[in-house]
């Protein structure tokens, strides 16, 4: 079994080459691939480079920082992320916390200096009322890790045996279909049928180069949670997962790469949706309603995208 000290330790010694210049945080994620063999990675906060080049680091989009989060940039790089473990410097914001429930995350390690830290001592109140809510309803376990020491010390364990209820809003399913613009026009007019006028986002990805599989998910509370349970969030954080984010962390869970060429989302994601999509390396949406939004901050996130040259917005013949 590979040591948990050491996977922290991985973390905490590239912490530093994070470009942030004040919130350095940096994860290491170990996970099994296709083949049952072990995985690492291990990735910083940082900008991704279109983000950096177009606006700066200080630059909002929308009214997200232009940043991805370490923990989400170990799950956008991994093959596959089901029933892997995770070692972060810092406790992670509530965002990150529903990213790591859905990309089906099973273990978190905390660095014990990680609480005494900048994040820990501003959000303090969102990572205990959001995000170790979200770890619980989603089956992780959390432990505070001393390296020094070697001790690991249980902060939240998930009950032996306890399996979350996942959203029922999810498609996954083979494609037998040569692959075209008119197919996936095909695709999305069944997804629709499904998720009427719900906001949903659909792709194709594939776990070889020869069989694919169509995704399409809505919008949904964390993994675990349901609209009948008390889902008033803190501040700038929701415990809804938006469905271009929950798409990104679905195909890592079920180890899915999508196709740059067929995603699709049915509205204007949010401004911290747009970043992340594309610090996994994607610069092209197809978009449906493009006047609607859960926010205004996401209208003005794709407009800023898009006049950079950032993001290509692309809508349907004949639609």
């Amino acid at each position: 079994m590979t040591c948990p000290y050491q996977m922290m330790q991985r973390a905490v010694d590239i912490v530093h080459s994070s470009p942030h210049p004040t919130n350095k945080i940096a994860a290491t994620l170990l996970g099994k691939d296709a083949h049952g063999h072990d995985f690492i990675i291990t990735e910083t906060n940082f900008w991704p480079e279109s983000i950096e080049k177009n606006f700066g680091r200080e630059g909002k989009i929308g009214n997200s920082s232009g940043t991805i989060h370490a923990e989400t940039a170990c799950i956008l790089h991994a093959p596959v992320t089901k029933e892997s473990s995770l070692f972060i410097t810092d406790p992670p914001c509530p965002n990150c916390a529903k990213n790591m429930a859905e990309a089906g995350i099973k273990n978190l390690y905390i660095d014990h200096k990680g609480f005494e830290k900048d994040f820990a001592l501003r959000r303090g109140d969102e990572v205990q009322s959001m995000s170790m809510r979200i770890f619980a309803a989603a089956g992780i376990s959390v432990y505070e890790i001393h390296r020094k020491d070697q001790i690991i010390k249980a902060v939240q364990k998930s009950p032996l045996g306890y399996t979350p209820i996942k959203a029922s809003r999810i498609i996954l399913k083979k494609c037998n279909e040569a692959l075209s613009i008119n197919t996936f026009r095909t695709l999305f007019l069944q997804a629709k049928s499904q998720f009427k006028d719900e906001p949903f986002a659909l792709a194709i990805g594939s776990k070889n180069a020869h069989k694919e599989y169509i995704l399409a998910v809505g919008a949904n509370p964390a993994v675990g949670l349901t609209q009948e349970d008390n889902l008033k969030g803190e501040g700038k954080y929701s415990f809804i997962l938006q469905p271009l984010n929950r798409l990104l962390m679905d195909a890592k869970d079920h180890g899915l790469r999508l196709n740059p060429d067929y995603i699709y989302c049915s509205h204007v994601p949010t401004a911290r949706e747009l970043v992340n999509y594309l610090g996994a390396g994607l610069h092209k949406l197809w978009i449906g309603d493009e006047t609607l939004c859960r926010d205004e901050e996401g209208l003005l996130a794709k407009m800023q995208l898009e006049k950079a040259g950032v993001l290509q917005f692309l809508r349907f013949p004949m639609l």
